[in-house]
Formats: structure tokens, C-alpha cells, sequence
């Protein structure tokens, strides 16, 4: 009877030693899978010099604009979204708009900024890090008595408290982003039109320079010789020479505004200085344009705050302001971990449950609630201000289109032909009384004028239509 009972114990203790070896070898083999699964790490990249050199150079035809649309692509916007062009036509907006969409610089970076935030909201309100721990009761025989034990994140597993509103927060980071980028992409539009019509100026500014200058150069040999032989006065000479002069300047000054506006509308565009649709770009933005077809309607406060990107965007920081508000309120939420403790002895095996908590102290999160609610409202006072704004850009963009439709169709074009006319008179008096030389050098500084203001006023006023459709924001049929 007692060997019988003696061979039980000892099965009974090789049986529960066998039990604690498994626990050993489960406990590790779980902890090597996940330590394994925690250190892997992505593929590191890996891109020749000549194959970004490549990249560098696919921006010229219209495969290359309509595959970086493909790429760009986040999905529909509440603005209009280019479409690839047919054909690289550089005096109609399409292919600029299009470039600018795909290869804008910071709107490639914001587009990575909403990937990037959406990818994160997917971890965001995660269950923290399991806590386990082991304990062996002597390490010279670790099967007289093993002890294992595992908590988790109960409030993260349920997606409760803290959990809930990181997620939340993450959302809301992730929408500002996409409004920020809407906001970019609308604003985006009207800088690219802007640089064309500068550039259109500059370019038309420069052509009636050259007529002006190679017109005005004609009377260069005659009023040498009239010079040389002491017909006119030194004086008189050399105040035509300088009008002549100031007229090589403002061509001069004309190009170099030309290539600034080049590199400008580059810039926005992502493409080189040398793409040759920059060089073929004229003046058709500015002579296409048709004042008579255009109709104000002037948007409602209503409308401004459903349609313009900008206080789009606004609102949803402003959301994204509450977000954090809740995040920093819900850290007040004490930690609450469960799991199972485990137990091995020589004759005992039992399983039961283990608890812990963290409990924030009270007080120490205020400040920091604090201080978010100030960004709150700091955010809603923003959005307020630039409502004002908004509904004042509308009324300062009609009130320039009346005075700047005066300009281009009466005031500049007027004043420009009665300086054209006075200086034919004064090149005719002059043809016939050397006297009359100063006369026609005042008409030929005024004659520059009047060029300049004409190219200024038509420019000026396409301008004002640009900024009238941004300010008002994109209308229903617009929206993509």
C-alpha cells in the first residue's frame, strides 16, 4: 500500500514538472514569436542616381502628366480635379493645371502627409503593450515552482475611454489633412494662372518695347547729325538719346520679368526651366479674355463656409482642436489591466485571474486640459476671422472689377491713343523744325507710359476675375 502510494506522488510530481517545462517552452516560444514579429523591419530603399535622373526627366509629354494623375489620385475632392490633357498646348491652362496637380512640391508632400495620417489612424486607439512576467521560485531547480502571468489593456481591447478617443483624434488629424490639401490644390490653381498672365504681360510688355524702341530708333542718324553740326543742342541730344535709352530699359526690365515669371510658373509646376511649353507659352490667357460673359454672383456667408476650401479646412482643424480637447479629457481614465496568473508547484497546478490599475493623480492632468481648450478656442476664433476675411476679399475683388474694367477698356486704351497720336505730330514737327526734338522725346517717355499701363490694365483686370473665383470658391458644378 505504500509503494502503491509512493509510485502515485511520484507520478503525480513527474506529471506537474512535464506541466511546468510546457509552460516554460509555451511562455518562450510565444515571447520568441512575438519579439521575432516586433524586430522585423520594412525593406530598406534602395534607388540608383540614374533611375531619380529618370524620374526627373518624365515630365515633358502627356503620358508622363496623365500617369502622375494616376499616382496623385486620393480619391474624389471638393475642388476641381485637373484632368490629363490630349495634347501639351501651353496657351490653354489644362496641361499647367495638370502639371501643377502632379508635380507641385508641396502638394506632393501633403498628399504624403494624408497617406501617412491615414495609415497611422489604423494604430491609433491600440491596445498598449502586453505585461508579462515570469518568476521562478528557485533557480537552481526552476520545477519546484514557476509562476507566469500576462495582463492586457482591458479599456484598449474594448476600444473604450483613452482608446476611443486617440482614434477619434486620428480621424480628426487625418481630415484636417485632406482639407489642408483641398485648401493647397484651390489656392494651387489660381498661383498657376497668376504666373501665366504675369507672364503673358511680361511677354506682350516686351514686344511693344521692341515695336516702340526699333520705331523710335529711326530717328537715332538724324539726330546725330543734327548734333554734329550744332542744329540742336547738347541738352536737347542727350534727352533724346535718354528717352530713347529709357525705352531699351523697360524692354530690358520686360525680359527679365519674362524669365522670373518662367521660373515662377516652373516652380509651381514642378518642371523645369527648360520644358519647352515655357517658351511657347504667349499671350492667349490675357487675349482670350472676355469681360462681357462673366456674371457676379456674390456668395452667401453660408456658401463661403460650404464651398471655400480654406474655411473647409479651418472647420475641420477647428474639429481636430476638439478632438485633442477629448484625447487630453479621457487621460483621465484610470488604466485598468486583467489577465491570467498561472501557478506550478511540485503537486499543485492553478490557474486564476490577475488585476492592476493606473490611476492618474488627481489634478495632474488640468493643465494640460487646459491648455487644450485654448487651442480650441483659439481655433474657433480663427475660423471666425477668416470668414470676415473671406466675405472681405469678395467685396474687394468686385470693387476693383469695376474700376479695373474702366481702366482696360476706357482709361488705358484712350490715354495710349492720344499719346500715340501726339507723338506722330511731334515725329512730324520734328521731321521739319529740329526745335521740336524735346517734344518728341517728352512724347516717346509718355508714349513708353501709356504701353505700359495699357499691357498693365488688360493683365490687371484677368487678375481681378481670378481672384473674385477664388475668393468666392469653387461653385456646385465645378466640384469633382
Amino acid at each position: 500500500m505504500v509503494s502503491l502510494l509512493r509510485w502515485r506522488e511520484s507520478r503525480h510530481r513527474r506529471a506537474s514538472r512535464a506541466l511546468s517545462w510546457t509552460l516554460v517552452c509555451v511562455a518562450a516560444s510565444a515571447c520568441s514569436s512575438l519579439f521575432a514579429s516586433a524586430c522585423s523591419t520594412p525593406a530598406r530603399l534602395s534607388i540608383g542616381d540614374g533611375e531619380l535622373i529618370a524620374a526627373a526627366d518624365a515630365r515633358s509629354s502627356v503620358e508622363d502628366v496623365a500617369r502622375a494623375l494616376e499616382l496623385a489620385d486620393l480619391g474624389p475632392l471638393a475642388v476641381p480635379i485637373p484632368a490629363a490633357p490630349s495634347e501639351v498646348r501651353p496657351d490653354q491652362a489644362e496641361f499647367w493645371h495638370a502639371a501643377a496637380f502632379a508635380w507641385n512640391p508641396q502638394l506632393r508632400a501633403l498628399r504624403r502627409r494624408v497617406r501617412e495620417l491615414r495609415e497611422a489612424s489604423r494604430s491609433a486607439g491600440q491596445p498598449t503593450a502586453l505585461m508579462g512576467q515570469g518568476m521562478v521560485l528557485d533557480a537552481s531547480d526552476p520545477r519546484e515552482e514557476l509562476e507566469f502571468q500576462i495582463m492586457a489593456d482591458v479599456f484598449g481591447l474594448l476600444g473604450l475611454g483613452p482608446s476611443a478617443a486617440a482614434r477619434e483624434l486620428a480621424q480628426a488629424q487625418s481630415r484636417a489633412a485632406f482639407g489642408q490639401l483641398e485648401a493647397r490644390v484651390w489656392s494651387l490653381r489660381f498661383e498657376v494662372d497668376r504666373a501665366r498672365v504675369e507672364l503673358a504681360a511680361a511677354r506682350s510688355l516686351e514686344a511693344a518695347m521692341t515695336s516702340l524702341y526699333a520705331e523710335a530708333s529711326q530717328m537715332l542718324p538724324r539726330i546725330q547729325i543734327l548734333a554734329r553740326r550744332g542744329w540742336i543742342g547738347v541738352g536737347m541730344a542727350e534727352g533724346a538719346l535718354a528717352a530713347l535709352h529709357m525705352v531699351e530699359h523697360r524692354q530690358t526690365m520686360a525680359r527679365t520679368d519674362v524669365a522670373r515669371m518662367q521660373a515662377e510658373l516652373a516652380e509651381l509646376c514642378g518642371l523645369e526651366l527648360a520644358h519647352p511649353a515655357l517658351d511657347e507659352l504667349a499671350g492667349g490667357v490675357i487675349d482670350r479674355f472676355r469681360p462681357d460673359e462673366i456674371e457676379f454672383v456674390e456668395p452667401s456667408a453660408q456658401e463661403l463656409l460650404d464651398n471655400l476650401p480654406r474655411l473647409r479646412a479651418m472647420k475641420l482643424e477647428l474639429a481636430m482642436a476638439e478632438a485633442e480637447l477629448q484625447r487630453e479629457a479621457r487621460e483621465r481614465w484610470p488604466m485598468l489591466r486583467a489577465g491570467p496568473r498561472v501557478v506550478s508547484m511540485p503537486g499543485e497546478f492553478f490557474i486564476g485571474p490577475m488585476f492592476g490599475i493606473d490611476i492618474p493623480f488627481p489634478g495632474a492632468l488640468e493643465g494640460r486640459i487646459a491648455a487644450a481648450r485654448e487651442r480650441r478656442d483659439s481655433a474657433l476664433e480663427a475660423l471666425e476671422g477668416e470668414l470676415v476675411m473671406a466675405r472681405s476679399r469678395v467685396e474687394r475683388a468686385a470693387r476693383l472689377w469695376e474700376q479695373l474694367l474702366l481702366q482696360r477698356d476706357e482709361h488705358a486704351p484712350d490715354a495710349d491713343r492720344s499719346v500715340a497720336r501726339m507723338l506722330d505730330a511731334a515725329r512730324a514737327e520734328f521731321m521739319v523744325d529740329p526745335a521740336m526734338l524735346e517734344r518728341w522725346s517728352r512724347a516717346l517717355t509718355e508714349r513708353m507710359d501709356s504701353l505700359t499701363a495699357l499691357v498693365r490694365a488688360r493683365a490687371d483686370l484677368v487678375r481681378a476675375w481670378l481672384d473674385w473665383q477664388e475668393a468666392c470658391g469653387p461653385r456646385s458644378e465645378e466640384q469633382s
